[in-house]
């Protein structure tokens, strides 16, 4: 049990201790009685206190059930939620002495229940306990004033809104937990690929300059979809991600003249994998990941590594892989010389339709409209 709990599924941790920690309470609970009554300390019925054995045997037998054939195989806590309501009122119903206090842990339930942080969970068996409670006030009905009612109905009532707001307030804990631990995996993740950046500037002699030009065209580009809501950090990060990307290719193939062979090929794909490699599990860098993943996709499905097309391609993997094709063409490589803004921004135009989506080809030439005065092809591109 304590390796599920280090694996971090904590409803079947919690959904064990339940029944755990109920099996011991229940027994403490009789052996307490059994001493009571062989020290005549009490006058109770022999009858009750071996009801309460009885309770106690049925409570560790339950427990292990639920850990030997539940936990294993149950893809719901649903399941355990019903079987300790169901354990709850055997308990309560075969020991009728303790009527009052007994029916009292139907409206400690639900409190337990927001530790699991479902929803569903609490709406359903949290209000299942809560009527159990009510109608069990009906067996003192007789003898119990309208006041009395009240006030227990009031507990149940109280029991419920508390519950809910556990679990509003574990919620808000539970997600900025959550995404504090987000931000600080990421700020680490951009600490290691910064340290990265002249080790590729040195292998590829390519200006590590083309992070922050990379990074303004695509954000001029996105102006023109609103819709798609890309943060500035997450452009960022995958003009960043997308120039140590290069880390794994080969030291050669940034100098080789002629054309790739088919391996040379597969390894250069290898770069689109380093997302999904470093944030699989970052749900807020998911965005960036795909982008990353489907920038040498081509609108035709020509392209690689999965062949999408058309609207399979995420508007943000588009402009990066037209901005990554432009700085390319307007930066000088060992194979040819670069080529003039007007040159590149023409060829890139010609790509409309087969390459690139028509409306993200426009919105390039738009944002290249908007670029400085400098031109990018007169910047130096070599290092040192």
């Amino acid at each position: 049990m304590e390796l599920r709990k280090r694996k971090g599924n904590h409803t079947e941790f919690l959904a064990d201790r339940m029944f755990y920690w109920l099996a011991v309470l229940v027994t403490v609970d009789a052996l307490i009685a059994v001493l009571l009554a062989v020290t005549n300390a009490i006058s109770s019925p022999w009858v009750h206190v071996m009801g309460l054995v009885i309770g106690g045997a049925v409570s560790w037998t339950v427990y292990l059930l639920h850990k030997r054939y539940v936990l294993p195989d149950a893809r719901s806590p649903h399941v355990s939620a019903f079987l300790v309501i169901a354990l709850l009122l055997f308990l309560c119903l075969s020991n009728r002495q303790y009527d009052a206090g007994l029916w009292n842990i139907f409206l400690i339930y639900p409190l337990y229940l927001t530790f699991f942080h479902n929803r569903m969970l609490l709406l359903i068996w949290g209000t299942v306990s809560c009527l159990i409670y009510a109608f069990s006030l009906g067996v003192k009905l007789e003898q119990a004033s309208a006041m009395d009612v009240f006030a227990h109905l009031s507990l149940a009532a109280g029991s419920g809104i508390c519950a809910w707001l556990g679990y509003y307030s574990l919620n808000r804990w539970i997600g900025g937990a959550r995404r504090a631990a987000d931000e600080r995996k990421r700020e680490y993740a951009m600490t290691l690929l910064n340290e990265l950046v002249p080790t590729v500037e040195r292998k590829t002699r390519i200006s590590c300059r083309e992070i922050e030009q990379m990074g303004r065209l695509i954000k001029r580009m996105l102006r023109e979809f609103p819709e798609e809501k890309v943060s500035d950090w997450e452009v960022n990060l995958l003009s960043l991600l997308h120039y140590v990307s290069r880390i794994k290719w080969p030291d050669y193939v940034f100098e080789k003249e002629g054309k790739l062979t088919t391996y040379e090929y597969q390894v250069i794909q290898e770069h689109c994998f380093i997302g999904t490699e470093l944030f699989k599990d970052d749900p807020a860098c998911q965005r960036v990941v795909a982008a990353l993943h489907s920038h040498h996709e081509r609108y035709d499905g020509t392209g690689y590594p999965t062949q999408l097309k058309a609207n399979e391609i995420p508007v943000l993997a588009q402009a990066l892989g037209i901005v990554e094709c432009y700085l390319a063409m307007t930066t000088f490589r060992s194979y040819r010389e670069p080529l003039t803004v007007e040159e590149a921004c023409e060829e890139i135009r010609l790509m409309a339709g087969t390459v690139y989506d028509e409306r993200v080809v426009r919105a390039f030439s738009r944002s290249v409209q908007m670029s400085s005065p400098v031109n990018i092809s007169k910047v130096p591109p070599m290092v040192g």
